[in-house]
């Protein structure tokens, strides 16, 4: 196998799933800050370098590593303590994923915008409208259906007239901020270099491996899968539709399986 093979098919799988894992894993703040600076010199550094070269697929996908690297950082002091947040109830756990979802995706589009890439790159387009709310929509009820009439952890009366706030302020954060992160950044990024069906895996394979270390699922392999698949369905929407809108909704819907269980667990309040 030659070097451009090997860069292709295995460097750049691998650096892709190394820079996604280190988003949402548990790693230790400092180590964390080491990672996140040690990333945007390399890919700063890296894209200068390819830009000089003429070589365009790699600086625009070293530019994406930078730019969700410097997200993440301007992210990283707007912690729960700093807004005064307690995490224990619902209306702090959704504020900050709020918080969080606002700077990162505000960082990455307007980083963007500066480096003279539009909109359409980023799957932040109308797209095909009407397929992308109708499906969006459908995948949101379904799964909302299977939340709140998931037999292990049904909510209790009352809950969600309580909590609907906050519930759809969080999966609507966070579907948006994630899509945004795994598929808009990254998938018109990849397919100048794969076929597409090879980069939505390989953005599910790692939108699907930092929740290897979750501690709000006993069964982490079964989780992953399910998570692995989800990319997929996303990966397809944003990649079919041209838009963002869909795979949000799908992924909001999806989350709500997440975030009522959690918020009925740890009886989360206002």
């Amino acid at each position: 196998m030659n070097s451009n093979k090997l860069y292709k098919y295995i460097g750049i799988p691998i650096v892709v799933l190394l820079v996604c894992i280190t988003f949402f894993t548990p790693i230790p703040h400092t180590l964390r800050l080491v990672i996140r600076i040690f990333f945007l010199i390399l890919f700063f550094s890296l894209w200068r370098y390819f830009l000089r070269r003429g070589n365009i697929e790699s600086k625009d996908l070293c530019f994406a590593f930078f730019t969700m690297n410097l997200a993440f950082l301007v992210a990283t002091p707007f912690t729960s303590e700093f807004w005064n947040l307690n995490q224990e109830t619902s209306k702090g756990i959704a504020l900050i994923k709020l918080n969080d979802s606002f700077i990162i995706s505000t960082v990455l589009i307007v980083s963007f915008l500066i480096a003279s890439y539009d909109l359409k790159s980023l799957y932040l387009t109308k797209g095909k409208v009407i397929i992308s709310l109708v499906t969006g929509i459908i995948f949101f009820i379904f799964f909302g259906y299977l939340a709140l009439n998931n037999p292990q952890q049904k909510p209790e009366p009352g809950f969600v007239s309580k909590n609907i706030l906050w519930i759809l302020m969080f999966v609507s954060a966070n579907g948006f901020m994630e899509e945004l992160l795994f598929r808009g950044v990254l998938l018109e990024r990849l397919n100048k270099f794969f076929k597409p069906v090879w980069s939505i895996i390989l953005t599910s394979f790692c939108f699907a491996a930092p929740h290897l270390t979750v501690i709000y699922q006993p069964n982490v392999i079964l989780f992953f899968g399910i998570c692995f698949i989800l990319g997929m369905i996303c990966g397809y929407a944003m990649y079919y539709t041209r838009s963002i809108i869909a795979p949000a909704l799908i992924h909001a819907g999806a989350d709500l399986m997440i975030i009522i269980p959690i918020f009925t667990s740890f009886r989360a309040i206002q």
